[in-house]
């Protein structure tokens, strides 16, 4: 066998692998659901540098807001029947 005979076969395994491989990562990537968009952030953050004229100093104020939304299934009213034994 020469060494051209051996580099084509090589070559055809290799790109048959390869034709493999793109077949069933493409079927693989199809059954996969996409993925779920994050919820916006709840909370933010500001911040202000204020400079006393005066002295010089430099005064950070910094503000965190964070806001929730509680489950409505949680806090349901007592129900009317009694507790059951």
């Amino acid at each position: 066998m020469n060494l051209k005979l051996l580099l084509c076969i090589a070559m055809g395994v290799l790109v048959a692998h390869i034709a493999i491989f793109m077949i069933v990562f493409s079927i693989r990537s199809r059954q996969i659901p996409p993925p779920l968009i994050p919820p916006p952030p709840n909370f933010k953050y500001a911040e202000q540098v204020v400079v006393n004229p005066k002295t010089g100093d430099r005064i950070v104020n910094r503000e965190i807001t964070v806001t929730t939304k509680l489950r409505s299934d949680l806090y349901k009213g007592q129900s009317e029947e009694p507790a059951k034994r």
